[in-house]
């Protein structure tokens, strides 16, 4: 058993962790109960049925186009043609690579609490041949990516939003993030604690510094790749909710990042019923009229497109599982050349 299966089945963490699963799944389902107490069931079902195949097979082509935006990403963030050969490679993309993205990505899909985030130092160690310090550092500084992508993708294209603050927003959001990395190496600049051994904040905070100092993190491909997948993603989601609801795409794409944003909120329900729908409902009131008749059309859209989501992330999940069954299985991790002080 490694340290990390070891670590979630500790006894002492089991009634908190408990307690902390029981919150999430209350707070799903009242969510949900609550959004589907607002909407006639007639109409959802009338809903999910209204896209024609074509807007089905343009969702599920940018879902999947957005998979292998993710597993380039990966291979550049982590450098990973530096390390060592691939078991093999699909239109350029490492399969080792993909293989952890569709996993990593079922996983938080499926799991509440975002408890599927665990997943990936376990499969990076396992599939690409990482420390497991390393792949967290990794997941750290692309949920970091994320955000910034997905807030200046916000006040980038919100509808409806004045140029100047546009403009200033995204001016804050550059200023913030570059004064927040000089802030945490002017904190860290005279420590010396080892970040393997340093706790709490300071353990973080040497973690995320790491991060920041990584020359593989802050090449453009990782940031175009970052910005492709989402811009993607949020694309094909609000096709499919524009198509089911009659709202306009770009009220419909204010639905879709809403829904991502709700999906960074660490207490979520059983596969992220709830809050989910939650997310994309409030992205869409925020830009109709409170009385308006389209909002009832709006739940059932977002379960419908949530939906697609996990079909989708279960399916590439069990492609994953394939590609390990029939690829080469990579060598130890011992035979790694030293790559990062960790």
């Amino acid at each position: 058993m490694t340290d990390f299966q070891d670590a979630l089945l500790r006894p002492a963490a089991l009634p908190r962790s408990r307690m902390k699963l029981a919150l999430a799944w209350a707070l799903g389902i009242a969510l949900l109960g609550w959004l589907l107490s607002r909407t006639p069931i007639a109409p959802v079902i009338e809903a999910i049925q209204r896209p024609s195949i074509t807007i089905w097979l343009i969702t599920l082509g940018g879902l999947l186009l957005s998979y292998g935006l993710r597993g380039a990403r990966l291979q550049v963030v982590l450098n990973l043609d530096a390390h060592h050969a691939p078991p093999q490679r699909w239109l350029g993309l490492r399969t080792d690579a993909l293989r952890v993205i569709l996993l990593h990505n079922a996983a938080v899909n499926l799991l509440p609490m975002r408890a599927g985030e665990l997943s990936f130092p376990w499969l990076a160690a396992r599939e690409l041949r990482l420390p497991m310090s390393r792949a967290l550092v990794c997941l750290m500084w692309m949920r970091l990516q994320d955000l910034a992508v997905l807030a200046g993708l916000g006040l980038a294209l919100w509808p409806g939003l004045p140029l100047f603050a546009r403009l200033l927003g995204l001016l804050g959001l550059v200023l913030c993030w570059h004064g927040g990395w000089s802030l945490l190496r002017r904190l860290l600049a005279s420590s010396t604690t080892d970040a393997q051994a340093a706790t709490g904040w300071r353990g973080m905070a040497l973690k995320l510094k790491a991060a920041m100092l990584e020359p593989a993190h802050h090449r453009p491909a990782a940031w175009g790749l970052t910005l492709a997948n989402w811009t993607l993603k949020l694309a094909a989601g609000a096709t499919l909710l524009s198509a089911i609801s009659q709202i306009s795409w770009p009220v419909a794409w204010a639905g879709a990042l809403g829904g991502e944003l709700a999906a960074i909120f660490p207490l979520q329900g059983p596969a992220g019923f709830g809050t989910y729908e939650a997310g994309v409902w409030a992205g869409v009131a925020s830009l109709l009229e409170q009385q308006s008749p389209l909002l009832t059309h709006v739940v059932g859209a977002a379960l419908a497109l949530h939906v697609c989501f996990l079909i989708c992330a279960v399916c590439a999940a069990c492609v994953a599982a394939l590609l390990t069954k029939f690829t080469s299985k990579p060598k130890a991790q011992g035979d790694l050349p030293p790559r990062h002080p960790d």
